[in-house]
């Protein structure tokens, strides 16, 4: 069986929880500039995690992409609690991502049909330093 770890995309939002409501106000997800600087500051936390966590984020995001489930697995990829607009182009938004991040194109997978998603978020919550 195959596990993924969508929880780990989670741990890039931090730059979004730490907005201040003005902030949030001049903020338009589907902006390329807002959405360039999102990326920038997702990228940096990113290149803090340990090589497992990476590895975590990019396969959640490689299984989302390919799961035909965007709509369903969203709530991983950007969170409910911050007042955002919809992303208008979910699969587009995650494929930059994905090449922010790793500095390549995702590749079609098939993750075939034996897939967990894990919830790894225990009591300490994720360490990303692993």
């Amino acid at each position: 069986m195959k596990h993924i770890f969508p929880d780990y995309i989670r741990e890039l939002d931090y730059c979004l929880g730490s907005l201040s409501d003005d902030d949030l106000a001049d903020f338009y997800i589907n902006d390329s500039d807002c959405c360039a600087r999102l990326f920038d500051a997702m990228k940096l936390d990113f290149d803090r995690f340990g090589p497992l966590s990476k590895e975590r984020v990019l396969e959640a995001i490689e299984f989302i992409l390919a799961s035909g489930q965007i709509d369903k697995l969203w709530g991983y990829v950007v969170p409910h609690a911050v007042p955002l607009d919809e992303v208008e182009d979910k699969s587009g938004y995650l494929r930059k991502l994905y090449e922010k991040l790793a500095g390549r194109e995702p590749q079609p997978r098939n993750f075939g049909s034996d897939v967990e998603l894990v919830d790894a978020i225990g009591p300490h919550g994720i360490d990303v330093r692993q």
